[in-house]
C-alpha cells in the first residue's frame, strides 16, 4: 500500500483556508486557530507514535500499522508516520516492506523535516538486515545438527556424480553436515567401461563415506578406491557380472579392508569365498550371491570376527555334508547364518557343535533384510532363537525333531516351508505331545541322553511364533501337534487354510495366549466339511466371549473372491477382535452381505484392512462398515476406489487414520484430509 496516496480530511484541515471574504479581523484569527490545530495534530501524532511502539512491542502489529497510517494521513509531509510504519515492519522481520515505506517517505518528506535523516538511517539498516541470512547450521549445537537436522535432510543416499547443494552453502555447513556419526551413503554405477574417471562427488567426500552401493561389469574396482581415501567405509554392497575381472576386484577390496565390516557381493562369478575372506579379514557380516563357496586350503584358518554369514545360490546343487562342515568350522562366532540351496538336513543337529553362538538360522531360504540383523548382536548368548527351514530338498523328520529338541530352551520363532518325510529307519515317531522311540537298534548313535527327546521331555517355553507350510497331512498333523502341545506360550500361528484340520484346531484351541491367527492360501471350498477345523476353532473362541485371547486375524485370499471364505462371518461374533485384515484380491457384490454382517458385529474392532494392492473392488462395499462404532483405523488397497465410498469413509465417526493404496483425485484427497486426522495415500504406477 502506498501511504502517500491516502487521502484524508486531516491534511486538508491543517492547511490555511483560502478566504474570499474577510469579516473584521477574521483572517488573523483563522490563521492562529489553524496553527493551534497543527500543533494539536503534531502532538496527537506523537501520542499515536508512542502507542504504535507499545502495540508493536506487544506483537500487535496490525494495530500498530493502523496508528502509523493515521499519522501519515494527518501529517503526509512529516517523516514520523513513514518512520513509524517502517519500524513496525522491521520488528516483524519484513525488511523489504520496510524499505518500500522508507522510500515513499523520502520521496515526499522535505529534507528540512526533523525525521528525514532518521528515515535515511533506518532505511540503510533495513537494507543491511534484508541482505543477511541466518546460518542456523553454524549457530545450533553440533549434536542437534548431527542427530536431528542431518537425518531429516533429503536425500540420505547420494549419487556419485550429482552435486548436493547443502554441502556447498559454506565451509561451516559442509564441515557440520559431514560430522554425522552415520557418515555418508553413496551409490555409483560404472560408466564408459572404466572407474578411472567420473564420480567426482564420491571421490571428494570419500573420507566421510560409510556406506557405498555399487554396480559394475568389466571395470577395475581398484581404480576407483585408489582415487580416494575411503578410511571410514564399513558397508559395501556390490553387484557384478561374469565379466568383472578377478584380480582388480580383489585389489579393490584390499584397499578398503582395514575399515570394511559389512560386505555384500552379488553375481560375481570370477572370485571365490576364500578370495573375499583373505582380502577382508575384519568382516563382521558377509552376504554372497552366486559366489563359489571355496574355503582357504589351510583347514586351521579361522575367522572369529565373522558374526553374520549368508551364502546364496553358490551352485545349482546343494553343498555336500563335508563341504558344509568345512565352512561352519571356520566361523566359531557366527550369530546368524543363511544358506541356499538347502544342505542336507543331517547338519541341523550338529550346527551348534561348530557354531555354539548361532541364534538365527535361514536354512534353504533367504531372509528379507539380512544386514538389518547384522547390528543385533548378542555375542555371548547360546542357542537358536529363530529358525526358518525351507528349500526344495526334503527334510528327514528325525533331524528336525532333534534340532528342535536341542534348542527347546531358547527357540522363540519357528517357520517351516519345506517338505518332510519319516524315513524307513526313523529313530523316533510322534504321538501327540510325546516323542516315542521307534528303532532301538540306532540308539547307540546318540552321544548323550539329553539329545534323545524320547528320554527327556521337550518344552518350548520361549516359543511365541509358529508358521507352517503345506506338509502332507500324514506328516503335518503329528508334527504340528507335537510342537503346539509343548509350546504353551505361543501367541501367533500362521498356517495355510488346507492345514487347518480338525486335529490341528483341537490343539490350537488349547493355547491360552494365542492372540494372532494368520491363515494363508485361502482358495475357498464347496464342501463345508473341509472347513470344520476353522469353524471349530472360531466357535470355541466365540463361546469364550470376553475371555477369548484372540485379538488379531489375518486372512490371505489371493486370486479368489472374498465370499468364497464362508467362515469369515464368524469373525463378527468374536468379542475381543481388535484387528482384522481381509487381504482379498476380488471383492464383488456377493461380498456385501458378508460386510453387512461385519458391520453389525465386531464390537471391539478398532482396525480393519480390506483388499490389497491392485484388488478388484466394486462400489458400495464401505457403507455397511460404518456401523462398526469403534473403528479408528482403516487400510484399503484396490485398483480403483469410488468417490461415493470415499465420501462414506469421511463420515466414519471415530476414524483417526486412513491408508489408501490406490489412486485418489485431488478434490477427494482434500475432502478426506478435512475430515480425518491422519490420511496416507500410496499409489504405485
Amino acid at each position: 500500500m502506498l501511504l502517500a496516496n491516502v487521502v484524508s480530511t486531516w491534511s486538508d484541515l491543517l492547511k490555511n483556508p483560502i478566504l474570499t471574504v474577510e469579516h473584521c479581523n477574521g483572517k488573523n484569527r483563522i490563521a492562529a486557530t489553524t496553527e493551534t490545530l497543527r500543533q494539536a495534530a503534531h502532538q496527537f501524532a506523537k501520542v499515536l507514535n508512542d502507542r504504535a511502539k507499545l502495540l508493536a512491542n506487544s506483537a500487535q502489529f496490525d494495530a500498530a500499522l493502523r496508528d502509523a497510517v493515521a499519522i501519515v494521513a494527518m501529517l503526509p509531509e512529516s517523516g514520523l508516520g513513514y518512520l513509524c510504519a517502517g519500524d513496525v515492519y522491521c520488528q516483524q522481520g519484513r525488511y523489504a516492506a520496510a524499505i518500500s515505506i522508507y522510500d515513499q517517505g523520502l520521496q515526499v518528506v522535505p529534507e528540512s523535516d526533523p525525521y528525514y535523516k532518521y528515515l535515511q538511517q533506518h532505511r540503510m539498516e533495513a537494507v543491511s538486515n534484508n541482505s543477511k541470512r541466518v546460518d542456523f547450521i553454524s549457530r545450533l549445537p553440533l549434536d542437534i545438527v548431527v542427530t536431528n537436522i542431518r537425518r531429516r535432510m533429503k536425500p540420505i543416499y547420494y549419487d556419485s556424480n550429482v552435486l548436493y547443494e547443502p554441502f556447498y552453502v559454506s565451509r561451516t555447513w559442509q564441515e557440520r553436515l559431514l560430522k554425522s556419526r552415520n557418515g555418508l551413503w553413496f551409490g555409483f554405477v560404472q560408466e564408459n567401461n572404466t572407474l578411472k574417471e567420473g564420480h567426482a562427488q564420491l571421490i571428494r567426500f570419500a573420507p566421510y563415506v560409510r556406506t557405498l552401493n555399487g554396480t559394475m561389469t568389466d571395470a577395475r574396482l581398484d581404480e576407483l578406491f585408489s582415487r580416494g581415501n575411503f578410511s571410514r567405509l564399513d558397508n559395501f554392497h556390490l553387484e557384478c557380472d561374469h565379466s568383472t575381472p578377478r584380480r582388480p576386484l580383489i585389489n579393490g577390496l584390499e584397499l578398503i579392508a582395514h575399515s570394511l565390516a559389512h560386505l555384500s557381493i552379488t553375481e560375481c562369478h570370477s572370485i571365490q569365498l576364500r578370495d573375499i575372506l583373505e582380502s577382508c579379514p575384519n568382516l563382521v557380516s558377509l552376504s554372497t550371491d552366486e559366489v563359489d563357496v571355496v574355503m582357504p586350503s589351510s583347514s586351521s584358518t579361522r575367522y572369529p570376527k565373522m558374526r553374520h554369514l549368508a551364502l546364496y545360490d553358490a551352485s545349482e546343487t546343494p553343498p555336500t555334508y563335508d563341504d558344509m562342515i568345512d565352512v561352519l568350522s571356520r566361523f566359531p562366532s557366527l550369530v546368524s547364518f543363511e544358506i541356499t540351496p538347502m544342505p542336507d538336513s543331517s547338519l541341523l543337529p550338529i550346527l551348534h557343535n561348530h557354531c555354539p553362538y548361532l541364534q538365527r538360522l535361514y536354512y534353504g531360504i533367504k531372509s528379507v533384510g539380512f544386514f538389518a540383523h547384522a547390528f543385533e548382536n548378542h555375542p555371548n548368548r547360546k542357542g537358536i532363537t529363530s529358525a526358518v527351514l525351507g528349500g526344495e530338498e526334503t527334510y528327514v523328520q528325525d533331524h528336525v525333531i532333534q534340532f528342535l529338541h536341542l534348542h527347546q530352551h531358547t527357540l522363540e520363532e519357528f517357520e517351516f516351508y519345506g517338505q518332510m518325510v519319516k524315513s524307513y529307519h526313523a529313530l523316533w515317531e510322534l504321538s501327540d505331545e510325546h516323542v516315542q522311540q521307534r528303532n532301538t537298534q540306532r540308539r547307540g548313535e546318540l552321544l548323550h541322553p539329553d539329545n534323545d527327546p524320547s528320554l527327556s521331555a521337550t518344552s518350548f517355553t520361549r516359543l511365541v511364533y509358529l508358521r507352517f507350510s503345506e506338509l502332507h497331512p500324514s506328516v503335518a498333523v503329528p508334527f504340528m501337534k507335537w510342537i503346539i502341545l509343548n509350546a504353551p506360550n505361543v501367541n501367533t500361528i500362521n498356517l495355510p487354510e488346507s492345514r487347518f484340520l480338525p486335529d490341528i484346531a483341537s490343539v490350537i484351541i488349547q493355547l491360552k495366549h494365542l492372540s494372532t491367527l494368520e491363515i494363508r492360501s485361502v482358495f475357498g471350498v464347496d464342501n463345508d466339511n473341509d472347513n470344520n477345523g476353522i469353524n471349530q476353532f472360531l466357535e470355541y473362541h466365540i463361546g469364550m466371549g470376553n475371555r477369548s485371547s484372540l485379538e488379531h486375524v489375518i486372512v490371505h485370499m489371493e486370486d479368489i473372491e472374498m465370499s468364497k471364505a464362508t467362515w469369515i462371518p464368524l469373525f463378527t461374533q468374536l468379542q475381543n477382535l481388535k484387528n482384522l485384515e481381509l487381504l482379498a484380491d476380488i471383492i464383488t457384490h456377493r461380498c456385501k452381505e458378508m460386510l453387512e454382517d461385519l458391520g453389525r458385529g465386531c464390537p471391539a474392532l478398532e482396525k480393519l484392512t480390506l483388499g490389497m494392492d491392485g484388488a478388484d473392488m466394486v462400489e458400495g462395499i464401505i457403507k455397511p462398515l460404518r456401523q462398526i462404532w469403534n473403528l479408528k483405523d482403516i487400510r484399503m488397497g484396490g485398483a480403483t476406489v469410488f468417490d461415493s465410498d470415499l465420501v462414506v469413509l469421511a463420515s466414519f465417526p471415530r476414524l483417526e487414520h486412513l491408508f489408501l493404496q490406490c489412486m485418489v483425485p485431488d478434490r477427494m484427497r482434500e475432502m478426506l484430509h478435512r475430515h480425518i486426522p491422519n490420511v496416507e495415500i500410496e499409489f504405485n504406477v
